[in-house]
């Protein structure tokens, strides 16, 4: 998201706190259905696409949205079950994709 939005201020936080920020509809449509394929894929249905379409998104963003949150979850389920310890962004960090 900091890349995307180029908003350096944004932390690790914005993960579980993005409902609380000011987002563009279509930011927020992307969000809530990587959410929802994160924490309950069996419960996606034709209106989470009817959604993400009614927003903006076209075929080939949600197919990569799709893609990207899978592989997402697939590295970082399999860092967990290696025991790999979570990533960790210091707070003075200035990474490169914010730099515009």
């Amino acid at each position: 998201m900091r890349r995307l939005t180029a908003d350096a201020h944004l932390t690790s936080d914005f993960a579980t706190t993005w409902q609380t920020y000011e987002l563009e509809e279509k930011t927020r449509a992307l969000l809530a259905y990587a959410s929802k394929l994160t924490e309950s894929p069996g419960m996606l249905d034709a209106s989470d696409f009817d959604t993400l379409r009614s927003a903006g998104w076209d075929e080939d963003g949600i197919h990569e949205a799709t893609a990207l949150t899978a592989f997402f979850n697939f590295s970082g389920r399999l860092e967990a079950a290696a025991g790999l310890p979570p990533d960790t962004i210091a707070d003075d960090a200035n990474p490169a994709e914010v730099r515009m």
